[in-house]
């Protein structure tokens, strides 16, 4: 009696431990074919994340009653209860199931290739590239200025000279172009060029995250990049890890929707 009362006694503590105070959680990620890695998994209580390793396995800090928010591009996002019991030896596997992504229609058009590379690069035929480099001109292999980089350089006449005992020295075209207003034209059309780059890297980069994960409807999505765009938030954040970026988007995302309600019904 006094060895089952100390038994009870052990269980219950760890169950109470297990609620009060966190400890790690470990699990693995699986599909119908094997582990899924590179799956991203945040706890929603604590807004902290990680991701599977190459065995689609983690371990995050968790306690009972916490929510797990696990997502995959290709797969239906899923939320894992967290319980007493998974803390135990045994061993947790969550699955995921795949979705259906369409894709934009692809034209295949007629060739002579036959499928073997040594034969095929035969048929291929290649000029040979004439830039900078292959000229070997002056400051060859140096970073390309955008169109509107190029324009406020030449509207500033170029980097200002530094002379010793006399400082900088500014050319002509940037003391009329300052006084006439066209160098604030040109570093306005530069920042509207720098804010369509982060646009498009976006649209790039979190498109299928954004229209599947997030539930933002096709139509909203330019509108919902712009919206991301023009927060406090958004710079820090594109400039931060992986995990940050998207808890932001998430973040956004309902702020877009409870603006829309037109569009979006509430959880």
């Amino acid at each position: 009696m006094k060895k089952l009362l100390i038994i009870l006694c052990f269980t219950s503590s760890i169950k109470v431990l297990s609620q009060e105070r966190r400890t790690f959680l470990y699990a693995s990620i699986y599909d119908e074919i094997g582990t899924v890695s590179n799956t991203h998994i945040i706890n929603l209580n604590t807004k902290q994340g990680t991701f599977t390793n190459d065995n689609g396995e983690f371990r995050i800090l968790a306690k009972a009653n916490d929510s797990l928010q696990i997502s995959f591009i290709g797969y239906e996002s899923k939320i894992f209860k967290v319980e007493s019991k998974h803390f135990s030896i045994q061993e947790n596997k969550i699955e995921l199931k795949k979705v259906t992504i369409e894709l934009d229609e692809v034209t295949i058009k007629e060739h002579n290739l036959l499928g073997y590379i040594s034969s095929d690069t035969k048929h291929i035929k290649t000029e040979k590239e004439i830039n900078a480099e292959t000229l070997k001109l002056p400051n060859a292999g140096s970073r390309i200025l955008t169109p509107a980089e190029r324009r406020l350089y030449t509207g500033m006449g170029g980097r200002p000279l530094k002379l010793e005992g006399f400082g900088f020295i500014f050319s002509t075209d940037y003391i009329i172009n300052s006084i006439s207003g066209r160098l604030k034209k040109l570093k306005k059309e530069k920042a509207i060029e720098d804010t369509e780059k982060r646009i498009q890297h976006i649209r790039n980069n979190y498109r299928v995250y954004i229209l599947h994960e997030l539930k933002i409807i096709h139509e909203d999505l330019t509108r919902f990049i712009y919206f991301i765009e023009n927060s406090n938030n958004f710079y820090p954040s594109l400039l931060a890890d992986e995990i940050t970026m998207i808890s932001f988007l998430k973040l956004k995302s309902e702020e877009f929707k409870k603006l829309n309600p037109q569009n979006y019904k509430p959880n």
